[in-house]
C-alpha cells in the first residue's frame, strides 16, 4: 500500500529554512549597524573639518592683511592670543583694525576672535570671552604636547597653526599649516 504524501514543509525543512533566514538577517542587520556608524564616524569628522577650515580662513584672511602680528600665551591657563593689525577692508579708508583669535583649553578647547574698526587695545581675556567675541569652533585642542600653542608666530610675518579638532569617535582631525605675510612688520599702537 503507498501512502500520498500530504503537502506542506516537514519539520526538518520548516527549521532549515528558518536558520537560513536568521542567518540572512544577522547579516543584513550587521551591515546596517556597520553602515550607520560609518555615516555617523563620517559626519563628525566632516563636521571637525568644517570647524577646522573655518578658523584657517579666519586666520589667514587676517594674518594676508597685517602690518603686525603678535602672539600672547599664558602658561598658566593655557590661553593664547594672535594678534594683528589690518588695514580696514574699507577702500575709502586707510584706518587700521585690530583683530584677535583667542584660545581657550576650557569646555574642550575653543577658538574666538573679534575685530575693533577703528584700532583700539585687544588683550588676552581674563576668565575668557566677554561681550564682543565670536566663536570660531570647538573641540580644539594644540596638536603639539611639547609647545602647547595653537598658535605660534616664530618671525614677523609667518603664523603657524597646529591643532586638534575632536571628531566624535574618530580620533581628531589636525591641522598644520602655515600663513606668510609679505609686508614689514612693527608691532605698536594702537593695536598693542
Amino acid at each position: 500500500m503507498m501512502f500520498e504524501r500530504d503537502s506542506g514543509f516537514t519539520l526538518v525543512e520548516f527549521m532549515i529554512s528558518s536558520l537560513l533566514s536568521i542567518i540572512v538577517l544577522a547579516i543584513a542587520g550587521g551591515i546596517l549597524v556597520a553602515g550607520l556608524r560609518t555615516q555617523e564616524t563620517t559626519g563628525s569628522v566632516t563636521t571637525a573639518a568644517n570647524t577646522a577650515q573655518q578658523i584657517v580662513r579666519s586666520v589667514q584672511s587676517g594674518v594676508k592683511n597685517a602690518s603686525a602680528i603678535t602672539v600672547t600665551s599664558n602658561g598658566v591657563t593655557g590661553t593664547q592670543l594672535l594678534l594683528v593689525r589690518t588695514v580696514s577692508s574699507d577702500p575709502s579708508s586707510t584706518s587700521p583694525s585690530c583683530q584677535a583669535w583667542y584660545y581657550t583649553p576650557l569646555n574642550g578647547g575653543a577658538v574666538y576672535t573679534t575685530k575693533t574698526t577703528p584700532a583700539s587695545v585687544i588683550t588676552l581675556p581674563v576668565g575668557g570671552p566677554q561681550g564682543i567675541w565670536t566663536i570660531l569652533g570647538t573641540g580644539v585642542s594644540p596638536a603639539d604636547p611639547v609647545t602647547g600653542k595653537v598658535f605660534n608666530a616664530p618671525s614677523g610675518g609667518r603664523v603657524e597653526l597646529k591643532f586638534d579638532v575632536a571628531a566624535g569617535a574618530h580620533p581628531y582631525v589636525l591641522i598644520n599649516t602655515v600663513t606668510y605675510n609679505s609686508q614689514s612688520m612693527a608691532v605698536s599702537s594702537p593695536c598693542f
